[in-house]
This record gives structure tokens, sequence and C-alpha cells, in this order.
């Protein structure tokens, strides 16, 4: 009974439609007939005298031979016009000192960020060739021995000379009252931390670089579609080809900023893990020497 009734009601409202659709279709027939162009030829009439037909119009492309090529060349001119908005000395060229200065930030941002990740690098590779010395050196006879293998200006040298000059020490006065185990620990953690403030060195500098300098970027984009939009504005020309070369000229300001801010991020990523394997090294070395110390000295 219920699909019986629906199937009805359809069949009863099929006419209603069908008339409004109609009617739709009549009131729109005017409009068709005025937006139908007024030289439309008509039929001509048996009395009236048939117009002879028009010689065609020359189109400039028939009169200039040559006219595929010059626009062509319009194209080609118009393109690397467009693509010179698009560059950094066009950035320099046509920014105010606002957008100078950020520009120059964020050079100076990836100068120092490929000056620290060279200078850490070598480092990092002189501190590895050192710690390769380690078991060398306790495979050594005596102190002596085992401090000319690890090298004169070893780091890992400086932790093991500090610990024996503590041992070889004599204190007086209140440091007297220091053990000399105590006092060699705490050399000992004196050259460790020594190592780590090395290893650390420009770290901080990669980190504020990729944290930053994306930012720094937007905001030079922010401030050139400002200043964009109010030449723009005072001009009354909005045109697409107006817009685009102010707003492309900012926008490559964040460009740069991503450009320099990812390698800061890589490289802060790498050298941070080999930062990381070179100081637990340190620290075992350390902690290894400082027991040295404590039973040659108990001894």
């Amino acid at each position: 009974m219920k699909t019986a009734y629906l199937g009805e009601g359809r069949k009863r409202r099929a006419p209603v439609v069908g008339i409004l659709l109609a009617a739709i279709a009549m009131m729109a027939m005017p409009l068709v007939a005025v937006a139908q162009p007024a030289d439309v030829p008509t039929l001509p009439m048996d009395d009236a005298p048939v117009a002879a037909p028009e010689a065609p119009v020359a189109t400039p492309e028939a009169a200039a031979p040559g006219g595929e090529a010059a626009a062509a060349d319009a194209d080609e001119s118009h393109a690397e016009d467009m693509a010179s908005h698009f560059s950094v000395w066009a950035v320099w060229e046509k920014g105010d000192f606002v957008a100078k200065g950020t520009l120059i930030i964020m050079i100076l941002m990836f100068a120092g960020t490929i000056y620290i990740a060279a200078t850490k690098a070598v480092d990092q590779t002189i501190l590895s060739n050192q710690m390769k010395k380690i078991p060398a050196f306790w495979d050594a006879n005596t102190l002596d021995e085992g401090l000319d293998i690890l090298g004169r200006n070893s780091a890992f040298r400086n932790i093991a000379e500090g610990a024996i000059a503590q041992a070889n020490s004599a204190q007086a006065g209140l440091g007297a009252r220091i053990s000399r185990s105590d006092r060699m620990a705490h050399q000992v953690g004196i050259e460790l931390e020594r190592v780590n403030n090395r290893l650390q060195g420009g770290m901080a500098f990669l980190g504020t670089v990729g944290s930053i300098c994306p930012f720094v970027g937007l905001f030079g984009t922010v401030w050139g579609i400002v200043n964009a939009l109010i030449t723009i504005t005072v001009a009354g020309d909005a045109s697409i080809e107006k817009v685009a070369g102010p707003v492309g000229e900012a926008l490559i300001m964040t460009a740069i900023g991503l450009a320099v801010a990812v390698p800061a991020v890589i490289f802060y990523n790498l050298l941070g893990r080999r930062n990381k394997v070179i100081y637990d090294s340190a620290r075992h070395f350390s902690f290894d020497v400082d027991k040295l110390m404590a039973s040659s000295a108990k001894a």
C-alpha cells in the first residue's frame, strides 16, 4: 500500500513538473531571441535586390608576412620579462631597505651555515681519527707510551694528562682536605666538558638558522606583497601582468628562506649524530682513565 501510494503520488506530480518546465522554456525564448546577433543574414524576398558579396577583409597576418614570427618574438620577450621578476637580483634591485636587509640576513645565515658545516666536519674527522687510537692506548705497557700513541694535540691525551697531573700533585691547606681521587675525577670531568664544548661549537647557530630562517623569508614575502598591493592600488591597474611580477618577487623571499633552512637542519642532524658518537667515546675513556689513576694512586 505504501509503495503504491508513492507511485501514484509521483504520477500526480509529473504533469505539474512538465508544466513548470514548459513555462520556463516559454519565458526563456524571448531572452534567446534577444541574445542572437543582429547581423544574422535573412533570406532575400523575391522583390528585394540581392546585395553583392563583400570583399574579404585582409587579416593582419595576411597583410604582414612576418606576423607569426613577430608574435612569437613578442611572446618570448614577454616571458623573459616575467621571468626576470622571479630572481634574486630583481628582489635586490626593486626592493626597499627592509627587503634588502632581509635578503642580506638570509645570505649571511647561508654563508654561516656552510662555514660551520665545513669546519665542524673537518674537526669531527680529526677527533674521529684521535678516537681510533684509544684501543692502542690501552694496549701500551706504560702511561708514557700510551700518551705518545694518542699524539701531542689529542683531546683524549688532555683527559689522561689531567688525571695524571692531579694524581701527582700535592695540595696544601684546604685543598688537602679533598681526596686525590675526587680531584682526579673533577679534572677528568673538566677535560670532558672541554671536549663537549668543542663538539657543540656552532651547533646552536645551525639550529637557530633551521628554525627561524623560514619565518625570516616569510616576513620578506609579506612585506613585499604589502608593498606590491600598495603600488598597484596607487597605479589603479590590477591586471595579472601588474600583479604577478611584484607578488612573484615577494614569494622568492620565502623560497630563499626554505633553501637556507633545509641545509641547516640537515647539517644539524648529521653533525649532531657524529658529535654523540665522539662524546660517548670520550666519556667512556674518561671513566676508564679515572679508574686507572685511582687504582694506581692506591697502589
